[in-house]
Formats: structure tokens, C-alpha cells, sequence
């Protein structure tokens, strides 16, 4: 057998580097724990919606202190507002806020990351072949919180916010990749389809959980369907497929009903 010289070793391991390395997944994910500022305006915005979110029957988690039960009625009569953010952030700044509540959570969502990036790039080779546009982010910073519903969006950089407790707990399930895929779902579809066509918050709801389940469904096998959805779209999306064509689909769904 011929004995390889050593410029051709080092070209053999440089190219198995190099092929090694073009086939992981890309990063899209990262963590971390929330500043007093962060956790604030969790509360405030939470506070402001609360309206909202009681009608549609959100389970809503707030601080157990007076100051923040004033400010929910105060909310609940229209005259909460902006002025009203100071007081949440001294409150978290002076008795609530403890970084290592966060350890748990912060340990669980790392232990996860390379499946929620796979998931995400399953996203970015399927959407080659959609009639519409799905709204991706470089990177989807995932930010954590004891406070507000199971999770929340910034459709416009990417941020989703993940509730938890100091157990490392979820609402509605028990891993946090569930979640965390329901509100890059939520933030890729929230222009080209729900502004697009002014969907109902039971449609939309009901829409990001189709397309979850038709993509990510053994993957997810834990996934719920949420009761507040809009099930009359559901005969009209039943396969993967059915996505390449979801304006269209929308469209005669739209004229029908």
C-alpha cells in the first residue's frame, strides 16, 4: 500500500473538516435570562392586554403582590398606561427579581436547541416551494420569563419570549421545543397570511397549529390543538403539501365562508 505524504493527510482531513461542518445545523437559536427591564415590560404588557387575554381565556401568571393587583384594575378601566412601568420595575428591582430562577429553564431549552434548529431548517427548505412568503430571522433570540401566557412574539426581530416557573415548568407541556416552534410559526406566517388576509385571532391560532402538525408531527407527538381555534379551516388544509398553496387556499376558504 502506498504511504500517503503528509500535504496529502493534511487535504484529506481539511475536506472531512469542511464537509463535516457544512452539514450541521445551522445555529438560530439562543438563550437567555431575562434583565429586571425584560421582566418588567413582561408585566406591563401583560397587564395592559389583560382584557384581552381574560376573554379569550389565557391563563395569565403575575406576581402575587398589592401593587400589581391595583394596576390590573386599574388596567381593567382603562387607565393604565406607560406612567405606569416605573412601579413594576421597582418592584421586581427591590423584592422579586432572582436571576437563578431562571437555571432550570435556561438548562432545559439548551438541551433542546439542535432539534428546534433542525425544525427551523426544515422551515428553510420547505418555504423554496410556497406561493407565499414566510417570514425568517437570522437568529431567534429565545427569552425567558415567570410572567404573561405560555409564550409570545416579536414579529419584527425574532424574539420569542417562553414563560416558565423556578421549577423549570411550561405551560401545556412539559418540553419547552413545543412552545418555541409555535411562536416562530406564529412570527413567519403574521405578514404574508394573517395581516394579508386580517385573520381572526381564532383563525390564526387555529392555522399555526396546522401547520405544525403537518410538518413537525412526529416530531412533536405531544403537540394540542387549542380549543379557541377556528376548526372550519381544517378540511381545506389535511396534507404537508396543501402549504405550497396556502394563499390560494385561504383565498377559496375566505369566499366560502
Amino acid at each position: 500500500m502506498l504511504k500517503l505524504s503528509n500535504l496529502t493527510q493534511i487535504l484529506i482531513a481539511l475536506f472531512f473538516s469542511f464537509s463535516c461542518q457544512s452539514q450541521k445545523t445551522p445555529e438560530k437559536i439562543s438563550v437567555q435570562i431575562p434583565t429586571i427591564g425584560q421582566e418588567a415590560t413582561s408585566i406591563w404588557r401583560t397587564i395592559n392586554d389583560i382584557n384581552f387575554l381574560e376573554s379569550q381565556g389565557y391563563r395569565i401568571h403575575l406576581p402575587k403582590d398589592s401593587l400589581i393587583d391595583s394596576l390590573v384594575k386599574k388596567s381593567k378601566h382603562g387607565k393604565f398606561g406607560n406612567d405606569d412601568f416605573p412601579l413594576i420595575y421597582q418592584l421586581l428591582e427591590s423584592k422579586i427579581y432572582n436571576p437563578q430562577a431562571y437555571q432550570l429553564v435556561l438548562d432545559k431549552v439548551q438541551a433542546k436547541t439542535d432539534l428546534i434548529n433542525g425544525m427551523i431548517q426544515e422551515i428553510e427548505k420547505s418555504k423554496d416551494q410556497w406561493n407565499w412568503n414566510f417570514k425568517s430571522f437570522e437568529a431567534y433570540p429565545i427569552v425567558f420569563t415567570l410572567y404573561g401566557t405560555g409564550g409570545s412574539y416579536d414579529p419584527d426581530s425574532g424574539v420569542v419570549t417562553l414563560f416558565t416557573t423556578p421549577k423549570g415548568e411550561f405551560t401545556k407541556y412539559d418540553a419547552p421545543e413545543y412552545t418555541i416552534i409555535h411562536e416562530i410559526v406564529h412570527m413567519g406566517i403574521e405578514e404574508s397570511i394573517v395581516q394579508k388576509y386580517q385573520l381572526s385571532h381564532g383563525l390564526k391560532e387555529r392555522l399555526v397549529d396546522i401547520v405544525i402538525t403537518l410538518m413537525f408531527g412526529e416530531l412533536l407527538p405531544e403537540y394540542k390543538i387549542q380549543n379557541m381555534g377556528d376548526a372550519t379551516i381544517d378540511e381545506y388544509l389535511t396534507r404537508k403539501e396543501d402549504l405550497e398553496h396556502l394563499t390560494s387556499i385561504i383565498e377559496d376558504y375566505r369566499d366560502k365562508n
